[in-house]
């Protein structure tokens, strides 16, 4: 068994795991965005930032760590640092990034306006009409089948 750390060579190793869960939540968001959310992409995302999380602790625990092994603070921190890309930084990142986009895209609305707003139209009219004929076509009375009984005053009984 090894000696302790000191204080703060342990909160050194804690700033550090910190700055690497804000890493790891950091590619998780990297990944949702690559391949978009599912339940299964969902998973697989999680299965793979749980092992990315393992081999970052295990190679910062062997590389820079005061201590030179895996501490259960290491992992905790790692767990909190991604805690709080999830709900601090994340939405941050992303309100700016879709304000730089919006500003990024400004200049091509009139072309938007001008090019791809009057397709879209004219497909929503296409869809209308397409909407109307198979409207009419299954509200017109299906032809009943005539009855091929003879009338009741007319059978013969043998």
């Amino acid at each position: 068994m090894t000696a302790a750390p000191s204080a703060v060579a342990a909160v050194q190793d804690i700033l550090w795991c910190l700055g690497l869960g804000c890493l790891l939540g950091l590619g998780r968001d990297v990944l949702r965005l690559a391949f978009g959310q599912g339940s299964v992409r969902e998973f697989l995302g999680d299965l793979l930032t749980f092992a990315a999380a393992a081999v970052l602790v295990a190679g910062f625990s062997a590389g820079v760590s005061a201590a030179g092994l895996a501490r259960w603070y290491m992992s905790a921190a790692v767990f909190l640092g991604a805690v709080c890309w999830r709900t601090a930084a994340a939405p941050l990142v992303h309100g700016v990034l879709g304000c730089l986009a919006g500003l990024l895209l400004l200049p091509l609305t009139p072309l938007h306006r001008r090019i791809f707003a009057p397709i879209s139209v004219e497909m929503k009219m296409q869809q209308q009409k397409i909407f109307h004929f198979l409207s009419k076509k299954c509200r017109k009375p299906q032809k009943t089948a005539k009855k091929q009984l003879q009338n009741p005053t007319e059978i013969l009984y043998n």
